[in-house]
């Protein structure tokens, strides 16, 4: 049997965490760290390292980061044959009657057992819940579930006003179908699914600030980065600078691209690895909070 994914239609949210440092604070963070920008072998050459008066500003920014906090719980009810080993207390019989059928006692392990056919019927969950960088990078493990640890500010939004703010690299369509492998892989041992049904219950898209500072080493002609988190002012020395750019005001529809592309991103080359694919209210469906 295939999976068959349930989407729920408030699933898809979009929230924007509110600025914690000023750009002074975060400019000061990272001068003091200015000389790391160009990586480690720099910093430690004793022949030809970047130094405070040869190390310049070229530019800066505050820009918004994309992750993704996504819920899924995967639901099957399945069945499995089996025979249970039953121990028989009598030193004296050979075989028992249940009824009406008759099973032969047989010496086993230096105990006495009868062999019973059956069939167990069982109902497990497997919940995915994660948070994913949106920019595919690989993060500090909890790095981004600390936010909510420390319960910083933050908005909900049905459409994005910050021309700052930086396009997912990752879409929503790429992590459903991770999503789907993730959980799909577990194995259930089982001779029959009655249902194998996943759930997508969250996909809340968030936009965190953070500070890029462009440093420009003048006698090597090289440049660096060096990143400040914007909300807990951690300091980041091999940073990247990211060119693309919302730009424009952007709904929610625009940044979650799912319809008919969920299908066709869940299904790789028509095969049925996804059964069927339905839309339900969080009326119609189990809500998680």
């Amino acid at each position: 049997m295939t999976n068959r994914l349930r989407y729920l239609d408030n699933a898809e949210k979009i929230f924007v965490f509110d600025q914690v440092y000023t750009l002074t604070a975060a400019s000061e963070q990272a001068t003091r760290k200015k000389l790391s920008a160009f990586g480690m072998f720099a910093k430690l050459n004793l022949f030809n390292r970047p130094k405070d008066e040869t190390v310049l500003l070229s530019k800066h920014e505050l820009r918004y980061e994309p992750f993704w906090h996504a819920v899924a719980i995967r639901s099957a009810d399945y069945s499995r044959e089996l025979v249970y080993p039953v121990e028989i207390g009598n030193a004296f019989a050979n075989r028992v009657l249940i009824d009406g059928k008759e099973y032969p006692v047989v010496e086993q392990g230096g105990k006495r057992l009868i062999s019973l056919p059956g069939v167990e019927y069982s109902h497990r969950q497997i919940v995915f819940d994660e948070y994913v960088d949106g920019l595919a990078r690989e993060l500090k493990k909890g790095a981004l579930a600390h936010y909510f640890k420390k319960q910083y500010k933050v908005q909900e939004r049905t459409a994005l006003e910050l021309p700052e703010a930086v396009v997912p690299q990752l879409r929503l369509p790429t992590l459903l179908q991770q999503i789907h492998q993730k959980l799909a892989a577990d194995v259930i041992n089982a001779h029959e699914f009655q249902e194998d049904l996943i759930t997508i219950e969250k996909v809340h898209l968030y936009y965190r600030p953070v500070f890029a500072f462009e440093f420009t080493w003048t006698t090597e002609d090289k440049v660096g980065v060096i990143e400040v988190d914007g909300l807990t002012g951690d300091v980041i020395e091999n940073g990247q600078w990211f060119k693309e750019k919302l730009q424009a005001i952007t709904t929610r529809e625009m940044l979650f691209e799912v319809g008919s592309e969920l299908a066709g991103v869940l299904v790789p080359g028509g095969s049925a690895a996804v059964k069927v694919i339905e839309r339900v209210t969080a009326d119609n469906g189990r809500s998680r909070t």
